[in-house]
């Protein structure tokens, strides 16, 4: 544990030491927490809800009353500039059909967007290693679920562990679709003739779940992960089944290196749920599409984050308390997979009249039940 406030002040993750003697779940998720607390200074300010932000961003564990033997345990791992809020919802879907459920914190997440600035991937691929060991002391099989950077940890862990019995990954970051590769190579020029520019850009933090500054370090490190996972690929073999669910609309990672991706698994139990604006027929029986065009919701398509949120979620639902949720109920707004740059112009183009709708990022999936009950399906009969 931390002795002094000042000591936590300081830290931006918890001691690996600690991580490699197998630290007790319960004091993990209390170190954690400790460092939010020290580290944001949001929850200061008026009208923020400290506890919310706190456990929002804090590892969680879940189990169900009255079981004491856990056939399954699942390790949830967040994505890059999210916390562990973003799964939450499949979580209490997990602990509801009697799964040992876990949720870890990734070193430089959950307090504020410098901590990502020395973080290297390896730190994350530890602290996933340290979920999946004290995970696999109380069960008798452990399950990945990843959600697109913490579905690339979850690939890279299980090519290496032939323990995992299973994988779900949901809008996996097999290949970034944003322009990585110029990102980085533009940092390392900066690099070359000694300009100091840590940051892509720097926002107001007005998501207490998602960091809104990007800094270059971590874009770069995500890269070195995705390399080195496909070089796994190249060396070892994929044993276990995976359940893959993908927006084809995605605009963060792309949807057709992940199919492909998926088309050369091997195992005949594995399945992706293909969330899609048009009809499409794939050769791949495991595959299936499911349409995403909900007119009364004014939903075109889904995007990268929609999959993850049930309608009800308080943050990022239909009622949400974040300023950018998607409440449907409105009619001045469509919702999709749409990118920064699109929702930019059509503002400008709903202002000056010229359309009728302005456009938003989906925030939530008004087909999370099925998505739950393929998921459990998955787990109880593969």
């Amino acid at each position: 544990m931390f002795s002094t406030l000042s000591e936590i002040a300081n830290k931006t993750q918890i001691n690996r030491s600690d991580l490699n003697g197998i630290l007790p779940f319960t004091d993990y998720i209390q170190q954690c927490r400790e460092l939010i607390q020290h580290k944001r200074a949001d929850l200061h300010q008026a009208g923020i809800n400290a506890q919310q932000v706190i456990e929002a961003n804090s590892p969680f564990e879940l189990r169900k009353a009255n079981l004491d033997h856990y056939q399954y345990g699942a390790l949830l791992i967040h994505g890059l500039f999210d916390c562990p809020l973003s799964l939450r919802d499949i979580g209490n879907q997990l602990q509801a059909n009697g799964i040992l459920t876990r949720s870890i914190l990734l070193p430089g997440h959950g307090t504020v967007p410098s901590d990502l600035l020395r973080v290297d991937y390896e730190e994350w691929v530890q602290t996933v290693r340290y979920g999946v060991e004290s995970l696999s002391h109380e069960v008798d099989h452990v399950i990945l679920v990843g959600y697109s950077m913490g579905a690339a940890l979850a690939l890279h862990h299980a090519l290496q562990d032939s323990r995992i019995a299973k994988i779900i990954m949901i809008a996996p970051a097999i290949k970034i679709k944003a322009p990585v590769d110029i990102v980085v190579n533009w940092h390392k020029f900066l690099k070359l003739f000694s300009r100091k520019k840590e940051w892509i850009y720097q926002e107001d933090e007005t998501d207490y779940a998602k960091y809104q500054s990007i800094a270059f370090n971590p874009v770069t490190q995500i890269s070195r992960l995705i390399e080195h996972t496909n070089q796994l690929q190249t060396q070892h073999t994929l044993h276990c089944p995976i359940f893959m669910v993908m927006s084809r609309e995605d605009e963060t990672v792309s949807s057709h290196i992940a199919i492909d991706f998926f088309s050369t698994l091997r195992h005949p139990d594995s399945r992706l749920l293909l969330y899609t604006s048009s009809k499409h027929r794939y050769p791949d029986a495991r595959i299936k599409p499911r349409l995403t065009h909900y007119p009364k919701l004014h939903i075109h398509h889904f995007s990268h984050i929609a999959s993850l949120f049930q309608p009800n979620n308080v943050h990022y639902g239909v009622t949400g308390d974040y300023v950018h949720a998607s409440h449907t109920h409105r009619k001045d707004f469509i919702y999709g997979a749409f990118n920064h740059l699109e929702v930019s112009i059509f503002d400008v183009l709903y202002n000056l009249g010229l359309v009728g709708n302005r456009r938003r990022e989906l925030t939530y999936n008004p087909d999370f039940d099925h998505m739950a009950n393929e998921i459990n399906t998955f787990i109880q009969t593969t």
